[in-house]
C-alpha cells in the first residue's frame, strides 16, 4: 500500500494528540488563527483584563506591539526574553487610557502553556498556500511541519517552507512570523531547523537523535522524541542560541541538547560534585560553552552563581571572550551573573 502525504498527516496528528497536543481541525484559516490566539490571549489575562476583554482596537494595538515590523530575530528573543527583561508579555494601553501587561508565552514553565494542533490552514494573499500540520501555543503558531510521502524527496519539502516563506509566511503582521522550528519529513527521513531573516541555510538541517547519539530518522519514533510538548517548549526557550552580531538563531543540535541537560542536571542535583562534557573537533563546543552559564544563571536557582570555564587553546579562549556578550548579553556587575574564562597554559 502506498503511504499519502494525507494519511502521513493524519498519522502525525493523531500521534500528536496522544503526547500531548490536542486537535483544532476547525483553525484553517489564517484568520481564525488570529481570533483563536485572541480568545486564549483573553482567557490567559482574564484577572488582569478585570472581566473585559479586548476591544478590536486594543487587539489591534497589541498585535502591533508583539509582531509589527519586528525581525524574525527580535521576535525570537521577543518571545523567550533573557536576563534583561521579561519574554513572552507585552504592555499597550487600553481604549480607557490605562497601561496593561498581558502574557502571551510562558518561557519558563512548560506546564503553563496551552498546546494545539492545526491541520491544513489555508493562507490566501497573493498566493494560496496551504501549510501541512502547525504547532499552536497559546494559540501563537510556533512549528510548521511540512510532509511528503515516502517515494518523494525530502528537499522538496524544504522548498516547500522557502516557497511559503516568500508568499505568505512573513506577510505583514502576520502571526505566522513567530514560526521559530520548522520539521521536514517524508515519512522515513525527518529534520528538523530553526526559522530566520534572510534565506536559510541548509547547513543547519539537523538529524534528532537520542541521548546516545542514534539517529531518529522516521516520523513516528521522532514525533515521540522530539514534537512532545515539553521537548519543543524547552527547544524553544532554552536550546536556541541567539547571536546578537549576526542576528540569527541557532538551534542547537541534539548532542548539544543532551550535553546542556547533563550540565544543568549536575549544578541543581550534584552542585558540590564536578562532572565534565567530552566533544570532538566541530561538535559546537564553543556555543555550548557560551550557552551553558545563561541556562543556569536562567532555571537554576541559587543566590549568586559563579562560572568558570577552564580553556586550553589560547583561539577558543580569545574567540569566548569576544562572544560570550554577543551570546549571553551576560551582566558581570549587577552580583549576579559572574563569568571567569582561565587559560589552562
Amino acid at each position: 500500500m502506498v503511504q499519502t502525504e494525507a494519511n502521513l498527516e493524519n498519522q502525525l496528528i493523531t500521534q500528536l494528540g496522544k503526547s500531548g497536543w490536542v486537535f483544532q481541525p476547525e483553525l484553517n484559516r489564517c484568520s481564525l488563527i488570529v481570533n483563536h490566539f485572541r480568545m486564549l490571549l483573553n482567557q490567559r489575562n482574564v484577572d488582569k483584563l478585570d472581566g473585559t476583554p479586548l476591544t478590536d482596537q486594543e487587539f489591534q494595538r497589541f498585535l502591533n506591539e508583539i509582531v509589527g515590523s519586528k525581525s524574525i530575530y527580535q521576535l525570537g528573543r521577543y518571545l523567550r526574553g533573557d536576563d534583561q527583561f521579561q519574554g513572552g508579555r507585552a504592555q499597550i494601553q487600553r481604549d480607557d487610557g490605562s497601561d496593561i501587561t498581558l502574557t502571551f508565552f510562558d518561557p519558563r514553565d512548560a506546564e503553563n502553556n496551552v498546546y494545539e494542533v492545526a491541520h491544513q490552514i489555508v493562507v490566501n494573499d497573493k498566493y494560496e498556500n496551504r501549510y501541512d500540520v502547525t504547532l499552536l501555543i497559546n494559540g501563537l503558531p510556533l512549528v510548521q511541519i511540512e510532509l511528503k510521502r515516502h517515494s518523494v524527496e525530502m528537499s522538496q519539502a524544504f522548498q516547500q517552507i522557502l516557497r511559503y516563506r516568500h508568499e505568505s509566511f512573513n506577510v505583514g503582521g502576520s502571526l505566522f512570523r513567530y514560526l521559530q522550528i520548522f520539521v521536514i519529513s517524508n515519512g522515513m527521513s525527518t529534520r528538523y531547523f530553526s526559522n530566520n531573516d534572510g534565506e536559510l541555510n541548509k547547513n543547519f538541517i539537523f538529524n534528532w537523535s537520542d541521548d546516545n547519539n542514534r539517529w531518529i530518522d522516521e516520523i513516528e519514533p521522532f514525533t515521540a522524541s522530539f514534537l512532545s510538548p515539553l521537548n519543543i517548549h524547552e527547544m524553544i526557550s532554552k536550546y536556541t542560541i541567539f547571536d546578537a552580531d549576526q542576528k540569527v538563531m541557532k538551534i542547537m543540535r541534539p548532542y548539544q541538547v543532551y550535553a546542556q541537560k547533563a550540565i544543568m542536571n549536575q549544578a541543581q542535583t550534584h552542585p558540590d560534585t564536578n562532572g565534565y562534557v567530552w566533544h570532538t573537533t566541530g561538535s559546537g563546543k564553543t556555543q555550548s560553552r557560551l550557552l551553558s552559564p545563561r541556562l543556569n544563571w536562567r532555571f537554576i536557582q541559587t543566590p549568586k552563581k559563579l562560572f568558570f570555564l577552564w580553556i586550553d587553546v589560547i583561539w577558543i579562549r580569545r574567540q569566548l571572550t569576544i562572544l560570550m556578550p554577543i551570546y549571553q548579553n551576560v551582566r558581570t556587575d549587577n552580583n549576579q551573573l559572574t563569568v571567569q574564562i582561565t587559560h589552562l597554559c
